[in-house]
């Protein structure tokens, strides 16, 4: 199942390297220029066409797009936006550094060693305020922090920065096996940790009984952006209306998506047109569980926000842990100058009854 294979995306960072290469090379051939061919071409309504590289497959990690294309607000902004599917197999680094996409997703870490390798890329807003990757054990174990969770085996993507920050931070001692996308032997044992997200691997554990506590890393203090939208330099330089327009109707999408079920509806409707293998209740199980990472922090005044004190530390994490052949300029990585001043909705609504 996908969501099965939902960490994949987690090891964005450690194949990076690779795709940026290949990124660089499609840079280099077209010459810089695709950015700007791209984005000059219409549709035949006279909509300039824009085209976003979705986080993942058709999902609701990307609903507040599919919202915003639902609710016509990209039309309104004289936009006619492509959203296309992410997934494993899919480099948005690659497809937006040569012009073939606007805007793609990484976490903060994809923005910076993308930039190391030479990759010319910049965030420009970030879904995740509190980044929602963690871990997860059996409630029934009454674990409830890191620090219960020492001398166990976790079960982690290679290349997650995470575990080995907690180590740090906690001082606490565990033994690692790499997770290939199933639950399988977690489901079996209640004595290994999980690495996970709230809105997938915890659904396919409950959904097959077993009711778990989820710790995410972002609790010891380790808490990057997640789900960082990002544009090519030359575009961002060049096509700033264009992005100000996509910004302000994706932010205003998530808004709906999160606070108005009537939207959200309408949404994950289209989202499992998209995506066949999704099934209703883990679209709704993940819209329901994955909104307080949206609205947390800096997110109740503005969705998408970034700071530069947020950055700097992270920047600082991964010198502390070895990761950065260089200190980039924090200013770089990001702006933040083009995201509309959309708050979290006052209220999020429950999930319909019976969803999931």
């Amino acid at each position: 199942m996908k969501s099965q294979l939902r960490s994949v995306r987690l090891l964005r960072t450690a194949a990076l390297t690779s795709a940026a290469a290949l990124a660089l090379v499609a840079v280099s051939a077209c010459g810089g220029t695709s950015s700007s061919a791209s984005s000059s071409s219409s549709s035949g309504g006279g909509a300039k066409a824009f085209k976003i590289v979705l986080p993942w497959y058709a999902d609701p990690e990307g609903g507040g797009f599919f919202a915003a294309k639902s609710e016509g607000l990209y039309k309104t902004k004289n936009l006619d936006v492509t959203l296309q599917p992410g997934g494993p197999q899919v480099s948005a680094t690659q497809l937006v550094a040569a012009g073939r996409a606007q805007v793609g997703f990484t976490d903060a870490a994809g923005i910076i060693q993308a930039r190391e390798q030479g990759i010319p890329i910049v965030a420009i807003g970030a879904l995740y305020q509190d980044n929602p990757v963690g871990v997860m054990v059996h409630a029934s174990t009454g674990i409830t922090s890191f620090a219960g969770m020492g001398g166990k085996t976790w079960m982690v993507q290679t290349g997650q920065l995470g575990p080995a920050w907690v180590k740090k931070k906690t001082g606490i001692s565990f033994t690692t096996q790499s997770y290939q996308g199933s639950i399988a032997n977690f489901l079996k044992q209640d004595s290994l940790v999980q690495q996970g997200w709230p809105t997938n691997e915890a659904y396919e554990a409950e959904k097959a009984g077993v009711k778990v506590n989820f710790v995410p890393f972002s609790s010891s203090g380790f808490n990057p952006y997640n789900d960082v939208f990002f544009t090519s330099e030359s575009y961002l330089k060049s096509h700033r209306k264009e992005l100000t327009d996509f910004l302000a109707a994706s932010m205003q999408g998530w808004h709906d998506y999160m606070g108005d079920l009537s939207v959200a509806k309408t949404a994950n409707a289209a989202i499992l047109k998209a995506d066949n293998q999704l099934t209703s209740q883990s679209a709704w199980y993940a819209w329901d569980k994955q909104r307080k990472y949206v609205v947390a922090d800096e997110g109740k005044q503005q969705l998408g926000a970034m700071t530069q004190k947020r950055w700097t530390t992270f920047v600082d994490q991964m010198k502390q842990l070895g990761q950065l052949k260089s200190t980039p300029k924090v200013t770089d990585l990001y702006d933040s100058s083009l995201l509309p001043k959309v708050a979290a909705p006052t209220a999020l609504p429950a999930a319909p009854a019976g969803s999931y």
